[in-house]
């Protein structure tokens, strides 16, 4: 029974630089954007959807009750805060869908080409049998399973 692909696409390197070169017109249009420390970044809570919804309705409220909030508060700092979080958050979307097609794509490609490559080194495995120019290259190959099969002896 004959394998299928489960993808087959070419993406050029002129392609790829051309997604890329995309990808950082894109960034350059945010230029405030920032990267937290991971510490940082697992103290805070996620911005997602039902938050921003929250902050939209607590933005009507301050707006609709200025009187209401303690003097210091800054409300013009927030509605710029909540503005910049609505508009995020369709980007996110879009750049987390395509993150997915991404990683889907290459997993396709990854089952692709593993099961291309066993049916190589079965091949060329069977040649160097009787073709001493093909074992070196199956000897470079058989590199990749080295390490598997020896389990660790637990003390």
């Amino acid at each position: 029974m004959a394998r299928t692909n489960k993808i087959s696409a070419d993406f050029t390197a002129a392609a790829k630089t051309a997604a890329l070169t995309k990808i950082n017109e894109s960034k350059a249009q945010m230029p405030f954007l920032i990267s937290l420390p991971e510490v940082e970044r697992k103290s805070y809570g996620n911005m997602g959807p039902k938050s921003v919804a929250y902050a939209n309705q607590c933005l009507e409220g301050a707006i609709a009750f200025p009187n209401e909030l303690k003097a210091n508060f800054n409300l013009a700092e927030f509605q710029k805060d909540v503005n910049l979080a609505n508009n995020l958050l369709g980007v996110r979307v879009a750049v987390a869908s395509l993150l997915e097609q991404i990683d889907d794509t290459m997993a396709a490609a990854g089952i692709d080409i593993m099961g291309a490559s066993s049916e190589v080194y079965a091949s060329l495995k069977s040649s160097s049998k009787n073709n001493a120019s093909v074992k070196e290259m199956v000897a470079l190959i058989s590199e990749r399973f080295k390490a598997q099969g020896k389990k660790k002896t637990v003390k």
